[in-house]
Protein backbone atom coordinates (compact mmCIF):
# COMPACT_ATOMS: atom_id res chain seq x y z
CA UNK A 1 0.00 0.00 0.00
CA UNK A 2 2.61 2.20 1.03
CA UNK A 3 4.67 1.94 -2.53
CA UNK A 4 1.21 2.60 -4.45
CA UNK A 5 0.75 6.04 -2.24
CA UNK A 6 4.93 6.86 -2.93
CA UNK A 7 3.93 6.18 -6.88
CA UNK A 8 0.88 7.98 -6.82
CA UNK A 9 2.71 10.86 -5.22
CA UNK A 10 5.32 10.92 -7.55
CA UNK A 11 2.62 11.07 -10.72
CA UNK A 12 0.86 13.82 -9.44
CA UNK A 13 4.48 15.48 -8.89
CA UNK A 14 5.10 15.12 -12.38
CA UNK A 15 2.16 16.43 -13.83
CA UNK A 16 1.92 19.75 -11.62
CA UNK A 17 4.62 21.53 -13.39
CA UNK A 18 3.26 20.33 -16.79
CA UNK A 19 -0.31 21.54 -16.24
CA UNK A 20 0.87 25.07 -14.81
CA UNK A 21 3.08 25.15 -18.03
CA UNK A 22 2.05 27.86 -20.62
CA UNK A 23 0.32 26.36 -24.06
CA UNK A 24 2.47 27.16 -27.14
CA UNK A 25 -0.13 28.83 -28.91
CA UNK A 26 0.10 31.13 -26.19
CA UNK A 27 3.90 31.78 -25.93
CA UNK A 28 4.96 35.30 -27.43
CA UNK A 29 7.12 35.43 -30.55
CA UNK A 30 8.81 38.69 -29.90
CA UNK A 31 12.55 38.90 -29.37
CA UNK A 32 14.23 38.65 -26.54
CA UNK A 33 16.28 41.72 -25.03
CA UNK A 34 16.08 44.47 -22.42
CA UNK A 35 16.13 46.89 -25.08
CA UNK A 36 13.66 45.13 -27.21
CA UNK A 37 9.56 46.54 -26.66
CA UNK A 38 6.80 44.54 -27.81
CA UNK A 39 4.53 46.45 -30.02
CA UNK A 40 1.83 46.49 -27.50
CA UNK A 41 4.08 48.22 -25.19
CA UNK A 42 4.68 51.00 -27.60
CA UNK A 43 0.93 51.26 -28.66
CA UNK A 44 2.18 50.39 -32.37
CA UNK A 45 0.14 48.63 -34.59
CA UNK A 46 0.75 44.94 -35.21
CA UNK A 47 2.18 44.29 -38.52
CA UNK A 48 -0.51 43.00 -41.14
CA UNK A 49 1.09 39.95 -41.69
CA UNK A 50 1.12 40.49 -45.15
CA UNK A 51 3.93 42.38 -47.39
CA UNK A 52 5.38 43.69 -44.50
CA UNK A 53 2.91 46.68 -44.58
CA UNK A 54 1.97 48.45 -40.95
CA UNK A 55 -1.49 47.94 -40.38
CA UNK A 56 -3.70 51.52 -39.85
CA UNK A 57 -2.51 53.41 -36.57
CA UNK A 58 -5.45 52.84 -34.42
CA UNK A 59 -6.51 55.65 -32.18
CA UNK A 60 -6.14 55.37 -28.51
CA UNK A 61 -9.91 56.26 -26.18
CA UNK A 62 -8.31 58.32 -23.79
CA UNK A 63 -6.07 60.47 -26.23
CA UNK A 64 -9.50 61.72 -28.06
CA UNK A 65 -12.14 61.29 -25.61
CA UNK A 66 -15.57 61.82 -27.11
CA UNK A 67 -17.82 64.83 -27.48
CA UNK A 68 -20.31 65.56 -24.29
CA UNK A 69 -23.30 65.51 -25.85
CA UNK A 70 -25.71 62.58 -25.30
CA UNK A 71 -27.07 60.63 -28.47
CA UNK A 72 -29.18 57.40 -27.80
CA UNK A 73 -27.49 53.57 -28.74
CA UNK A 74 -26.54 53.00 -31.88
CA UNK A 75 -28.66 50.31 -33.61
CA UNK A 76 -27.16 47.41 -34.49
CA UNK A 77 -26.18 47.85 -38.00
CA UNK A 78 -24.39 50.99 -37.00
CA UNK A 79 -21.87 49.08 -35.37
CA UNK A 80 -20.33 47.82 -38.44
CA UNK A 81 -18.93 51.49 -39.17
CA UNK A 82 -17.68 51.70 -35.58
CA UNK A 83 -14.16 52.98 -35.24
CA UNK A 84 -11.75 50.61 -34.03
CA UNK A 85 -10.21 52.19 -30.72
CA UNK A 86 -7.19 51.14 -28.42
CA UNK A 87 -7.83 50.61 -24.61
CA UNK A 88 -5.79 52.27 -22.14
CA UNK A 89 -5.10 48.28 -21.06
CA UNK A 90 -5.93 45.33 -22.95
CA UNK A 91 -4.47 41.89 -20.84
CA UNK A 92 -6.90 39.54 -23.28
CA UNK A 93 -4.20 39.48 -25.82
CA UNK A 94 -6.43 39.67 -29.23
CA UNK A 95 -10.04 38.00 -27.39
CA UNK A 96 -11.37 41.14 -26.86
CA UNK A 97 -11.81 44.08 -29.83
CA UNK A 98 -13.16 47.50 -28.56
CA UNK A 99 -15.20 50.39 -31.50
CA UNK A 100 -16.81 53.09 -30.50
CA UNK A 101 -19.78 54.86 -32.31
CA UNK A 102 -20.10 58.74 -30.96
CA UNK A 103 -19.51 58.37 -27.18
CA UNK A 104 -21.22 54.86 -27.35
CA UNK A 105 -18.20 52.15 -26.73
CA UNK A 106 -18.74 48.68 -27.81
CA UNK A 107 -16.34 45.47 -26.55
CA UNK A 108 -16.13 42.33 -27.89
CA UNK A 109 -15.19 39.45 -26.35
CA UNK A 110 -14.21 35.56 -27.56
CA UNK A 111 -13.43 32.51 -24.98
CA UNK A 112 -14.70 29.49 -24.28
CA UNK A 113 -18.04 28.25 -22.39
CA UNK A 114 -19.10 31.70 -21.53
CA UNK A 115 -21.93 31.88 -19.34
CA UNK A 116 -22.50 35.05 -17.49
CA UNK A 117 -22.27 38.95 -17.78
CA UNK A 118 -22.86 41.67 -14.65
CA UNK A 119 -21.97 44.85 -13.58
CA UNK A 120 -20.03 44.60 -9.92
CA UNK A 121 -20.25 48.12 -9.48
CA UNK A 122 -21.62 51.46 -11.25
CA UNK A 123 -22.20 55.35 -11.01
CA UNK A 124 -23.76 54.92 -14.10
CA UNK A 125 -26.47 52.62 -14.71
CA UNK A 126 -26.84 52.35 -18.65
CA UNK A 127 -24.95 49.19 -20.43
CA UNK A 128 -25.78 45.86 -22.57
CA UNK A 129 -25.06 42.62 -22.44
CA UNK A 130 -25.19 40.27 -25.00
CA UNK A 131 -24.00 36.27 -25.25
CA UNK A 132 -23.56 34.96 -28.76
CA UNK A 133 -21.98 32.38 -31.06
CA UNK A 134 -23.05 29.37 -28.94
CA UNK A 135 -20.43 26.47 -29.46
CA UNK A 136 -21.03 22.74 -30.03
CA UNK A 137 -21.04 22.52 -25.95
CA UNK A 138 -24.41 25.02 -26.33
CA UNK A 139 -22.60 27.55 -24.18
CA UNK A 140 -21.65 31.15 -25.35
CA UNK A 141 -18.06 31.79 -27.07
CA UNK A 142 -18.83 35.34 -27.78
CA UNK A 143 -20.43 38.29 -25.83
CA UNK A 144 -20.55 42.03 -26.69
CA UNK A 145 -21.24 44.72 -24.05
CA UNK A 146 -21.84 48.30 -24.81
CA UNK A 147 -22.03 51.08 -23.02
CA UNK A 148 -21.66 55.23 -22.93
CA UNK A 149 -18.42 56.76 -21.98
CA UNK A 150 -19.13 59.65 -20.66
CA UNK A 151 -17.58 62.45 -18.04
CA UNK A 152 -18.29 61.07 -14.52
CA UNK A 153 -18.45 57.53 -15.47
CA UNK A 154 -17.01 54.60 -13.09
CA UNK A 155 -18.24 50.83 -14.08
CA UNK A 156 -17.02 47.49 -13.28
CA UNK A 157 -18.03 44.49 -15.68
CA UNK A 158 -17.23 40.97 -15.14
CA UNK A 159 -17.62 38.76 -17.53
CA UNK A 160 -17.16 34.90 -16.42
CA UNK A 161 -17.30 31.57 -18.19
CA UNK A 162 -18.49 28.24 -16.78
CA UNK A 163 -15.95 25.15 -15.51
CA UNK A 164 -16.08 22.24 -14.88
CA UNK A 165 -15.07 21.35 -11.17
CA UNK A 166 -13.86 18.10 -9.09
CA UNK A 167 -16.87 15.61 -9.70
CA UNK A 168 -18.73 17.07 -12.23
CA UNK A 169 -19.17 20.37 -10.21
CA UNK A 170 -19.79 22.95 -12.02
CA UNK A 171 -18.57 26.63 -11.01
CA UNK A 172 -17.89 29.80 -12.49
CA UNK A 173 -14.36 31.76 -13.35
CA UNK A 174 -13.65 35.08 -14.33
CA UNK A 175 -12.60 35.56 -17.90
CA UNK A 176 -12.45 39.42 -18.45
CA UNK A 177 -13.07 42.42 -16.26
CA UNK A 178 -14.28 45.71 -17.91
CA UNK A 179 -13.03 48.51 -16.00
CA UNK A 180 -14.17 52.36 -16.88
CA UNK A 181 -14.23 55.77 -15.63
CA UNK A 182 -13.29 58.79 -17.07
CA UNK A 183 -13.21 61.48 -13.56
CA UNK A 184 -12.86 65.29 -13.25
CA UNK A 185 -9.80 66.48 -14.20
CA UNK A 186 -8.92 63.25 -16.15
CA UNK A 187 -7.59 64.25 -20.24
CA UNK A 188 -9.90 61.47 -21.23
CA UNK A 189 -11.78 57.96 -19.91
CA UNK A 190 -9.38 55.25 -18.94
CA UNK A 191 -10.79 51.64 -20.29
CA UNK A 192 -9.23 48.78 -19.31
CA UNK A 193 -10.05 44.86 -19.80
CA UNK A 194 -8.37 42.48 -17.81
Amino acid sequence: MKKLSWIGTILLGALAPAQAAEPPSAQSVEPEGPAVESRAQTGEAPLDGGGGKEAPKVRALEEAPPAPERTPRPAAAEWDAAEPVRLARDRSGAACKARMRREWLRIDCSARSLAMVRTLGASAGEAWFGLEQKGSDGLATGVSVVFPVRLGDRRVIEIGSESWEYRGQVGFSTSFVISEQWLEGDAGPLVSVL
